[in-house]
C-alpha cells in the first residue's frame, strides 16, 4: 500500500540549512568622534619666538557660506511626477511577482501531490472481480513509472530496499544519474558520489508508512521532492516514490521576469522624464520669461513684456496679468515723475518770487519793506495751501478716507449752504433738497461741496448766482443722489473738461490763484462714496458740476424712498424748496 499523506503543519526545514538561509549581516559599528580632537591654539614658549595659533572651530574668522541650490518648479514638477511614477511600478512590481512567486509554491505543490494521488490509483487498482492487480511493491512501482509522465522541470524515480530501481525513459533531468560513458575516471566519480550522497539524503528524509514533501538540493538545483513510502501486504520489500521538481530553475525564470520588468521600468521612467521635461519646459516657459522679465525691468526701463502663449490655461493668465501689472507699474511710475514735477513747479515758483522779492527789497524804504513782507507771507501762504492740498490728496488714497454713516441729507443741505454763502459777494441760491436718508461721509460732501463752490466764486463775476442742490434720482443701478453746484462763470472749454480734473491744472478766467488740486480731491471723495463727479459746461454760460453716489452701499441696499432712521420724522419721499429770490428760470440739471 502506498504511505498515507502526510502534509506538514509548519515550515519544512531543509536538510542542508546552509542552502536555506543566510546569516544576516549587522550593522557596520560606527566610529565614535574623539574627545579631544578639536584643535587648540599653541603658543611657542621659547624665548622671542611666537607661533601664530592655529584657527580652531569656534574662532571668529569668518567663513563664506553658500547657499544652497534651490531646484526650480520645471525640476520639482519633473522629480515629483517620476517620483510617484516610479513608486506606482515599484509598489506594482513587488505585488505582482510576490503573487507570482507564491502561486509557483502553491503550483509546484500541488503537482507533486498530483503525482502522489496516481500512485494511490495504481496500487489500489482491483479488477473486475474486486482482487487488487498489485500484489508485490515491484508490481506497483513499475506500473507507477510506466504511466508517470514528468512535467517539466520534474524527475520520478522510484527505490525497492534503498536501492534504485526505476525511472522513466524520458524525463527534464535525472534525480540519482549514472556517469556517462565518455567521462573520466574522476568525474565518473564525483558524479557517483554526488549520487549516493542524495540517495542518502532521500532515505534519511523518509517516513516509514507516510509521505512528505521535503526541499533539498542536489546536482545544483534546488528542488521539491515528495517522498511516499510503499508497501504492499505479503510483500516483504519496502519501496519508495520519488518525484522532485526542479523549483530552483522555475524560480530563475520569475526571476528573469523581473529583471526585465525591472528594466522596462527603468525605461518607461527615462521616456517619462524626457517627455516631461520637454512638456514641462514648453508649459513652463511664460514662467523663465516671467523671471526674465523681472531681471530685466527695472525703475528706468518698464517697457519689457512677456510674451503671452496660446492658450487660456493658467499660465496664459499669469503671464497676461503680469503684462497688466507692468502696465499699472509704469503708468504709476510715470504719474509719480508728473506729480513730483508738478509738485516742483508749483513749489518752485513762489520761492523764486520770495527770493527775488527779497534781494529787490531796499531795506532802507519802510514801505517797500512793508510791500515786500505783504508778497512774501501771500507767496508763503500759497505754498502752505498747496502742501495742505497735498496731504489732502494723500490722505484720499487711504482706505478709511471716507467713513460711510446714515446722513440726513435734508440737514446736510442746510448746513452746507450755511457755509458756502459767505465765501462770496454773489447770489446764493438753495435750489433743492432731498428729504431722504443716504450713506455718506457727511465731513467730507461738506468739504466737496465747499471746494466746487469756492471754484463756483473764483470763476464768475460779482453779484452772479451760484446755485446749489442735493436730489435723489433714480439710477441705472437703484437710487443715487445728486450733489450739485452751478454757476453763472466763464465755463470750461469742452477740450479742458477732462484736464480740469488733473493736479495742478487751471482754467483761464480764474479770479485769485488756487492750488490745482481742489477737483482732484472732490473727485477721490466721489470716488470714496462710489461715485464720480460729472460737468456740464459751456463756454460763457457757467458751469455745473455734480456728485454723483449710490444712495446706500452695496453691503445694504434698499430700495428707493426707504426712509431715515427710526424716530426720525422723515418719510422717504422727496420734497423740493426754492428760496425766495429765485428767479422764474427753471434751473438747469444735468442730463445723465
Amino acid at each position: 500500500m502506498v504511505a498515507d499523506e502526510t502534509r506538514p503543519s509548519g515550515p519544512r526545514t531543509s536538510p542542508r540549512p546552509d542552502a536555506e538561509s543566510r546569516p544576516g549581516t549587522g550593522p557596520r559599528p560606527g566610529t565614535e568622534p574623539r574627545s579631544g580632537a578639536s584643535a587648540r591654539p599653541r603658543s611657542s614658549r621659547r624665548s622671542g619666538t611666537t607661533r601664530r595659533p592655529r584657527t580652531s572651530r569656534g574662532s571668529s574668522r569668518p567663513r563664506i557660506r553658500r547657499s544652497p541650490r534651490r531646484w526650480t518648479v520645471r525640476t520639482r514638477v519633473l522629480s515629483t511626477l517620476l517620483a510617484f511614477i516610479a513608486g506606482g511600478l515599484a509598489v506594482t512590481g513587488v505585488l505582482t511577482f510576490a503573487a507570482q512567486f507564491r502561486a509557483l509554491d502553491q503550483r509546484v505543490e500541488a503537482e507533486l501531490w498530483q503525482e502522489h494521488s496516481e500512485l494511490s490509483l495504481i496500487a489500489n487498482s482491483t479488477d473486475a472481480e474486486g482482487e487488487t492487480i498489485h500484489t508485490t511493491v515491484d508490481s506497483v512501482l513499475v506500473n507507477a513509472t510506466d504511466s508517470a509522465a514528468p512535467s517539466d522541470h520534474e524527475s520520478v524515480i522510484a527505490l525497492i530496499d534503498g536501492e534504485p530501481r526505476y525511472q522513466p525513459r524520458q524525463q527534464d533531468f535525472a534525480l540519482l544519474p549514472e556517469p556517462p560513458e565518455d567521462a573520466s575516471h574522476a568525474d565518473a566519480a564525483a558524479v557517483t558520489a554526488e549520487s549516493e550522497m542524495v540517495l542518502a539524503e532521500i532515505l534519511d528524509a523518509q517516513v516509514p508508512d507516510r509521505t512528505v514533501i521535503v526541499p533539498m538540493e542536489a546536482h545544483g538545483r534546488d528542488l521539491r521532492v515528495l517522498i511516499a513510502s510503499v508497501s504492499v501486504a505479503g510483500d516483504e520489500q519496502q519501496g519508495v516514490f520519488v518525484v522532485a521538481n526542479d523549483i530552483g530553475a522555475q524560480r530563475r525564470e520569475l526571476w528573469q521576469s523581473v529583471a526585465l520588468f525591472s528594466g522596462m521600468s527603468v525605461l518607461v521612467l527615462l521616456l517619462a522624464g524626457w517627455v516631461g521635461y520637454v512638456v514641462t519646459g514648453r508649459l513652463l516657459r511664460p514662467l523663465v520669461d516671467l523671471r526674465g522679465a523681472t531681471e530685466q525691468v527695472t525703475v528706468t526701463d518698464l517697457e519689457h513684456r512677456v510674451q503671452v502663449p496660446d492658450g487660456g490655461d493658467d499660465i496664459s493668465a499669469l503671464a497676461q496679468n503680469f503684462n497688466r501689472m507692468l502696465e499699472r507699474i509704469q503708468e504709476g511710475f510715470a504719474e509719480q515723475r508728473r506729480f513730483m514735477s508738478d509738485v516742483g513747479h508749483e513749489l518752485r515758483t513762489p520761492l523764486t518770487i520770495v527770493r527775488g522779492t527779497l534781494e529787490t527789497t531796499d531795506v532802507q524804504d519802510p514801505d517797500d519793506v512793508v510791500e515786500s513782507h505783504q508778497i512774501a507771507m501771500e507767496e508763503l501762504d500759497r505754498m502752505g495751501r498747496v502742501v495742505g492740498d497735498l496731504s489732502e490728496l494723500a490722505a484720499s488714497s487711504r482706505p478709511d478716507y471716507v467713513k460711510l454713516r446714515p446722513v440726513d441729507l435734508a440737514s446736510f443741505a442746510r448746513s452746507a449752504f450755511a457755509r458756502i454763502e459767505h465765501i462770496g459777494e454773489r447770489e446764493w441760491i438753495l435750489e433743492g433738497t432731498a428729504d431722504v436718508v443716504a450713506e455718506a461721509d457727511e465731513q467730507r460732501l461738506t468739504q466737496a461741496v465747499v471746494q466746487l463752490a469756492a471754484n463756483a466764486v473764483r470763476y464768475s463775476d460779482d453779484g452772479s448766482r451760484i446755485w446749489f442742490g442735493v436730489d435723489q434720482v433714480l439710477g441705472p443701478e437703484g437710487p443715487e443722489i445728486h450733489v450739485s453746484v452751478r454757476d453763472e462763470g466763464v465755463g470750461i472749454d469742452e477740450e479742458d473738461q477732462q484736464r480740469v480734473f488733473e493736479r495742478f491744472a487751471r482754467a483761464e478766467g480764474a479770479r485769485g490763484a488756487g492750488s490745482g488740486l481742489g477737483l482732484p480731491i472732490v473727485q477721490a471723495i466721489a470716488e470714496g462714496h462710489a461715485g464720480a463727479v460729472r460737468l456740464l459746461s459751456q463756454l460763457g454760460r457757467g458751469s455745473t458740476f455734480t456728485i454723483v453716489f449710490p444712495q446706500f452701499s452695496a453691503e445694504a441696499p434698499r430700495a428707493v424712498g426707504e426712509g431715515a432712521e427710526p424716530g426720525s420724522g422723515h418719510t422717504g419721499t422727496r420734497a423740493t424748496y426754492r428760496s425766495d429770490d429765485e428767479t422764474d428760470e427753471p434751473p438747469r440739471r444735468e442730463q445723465g
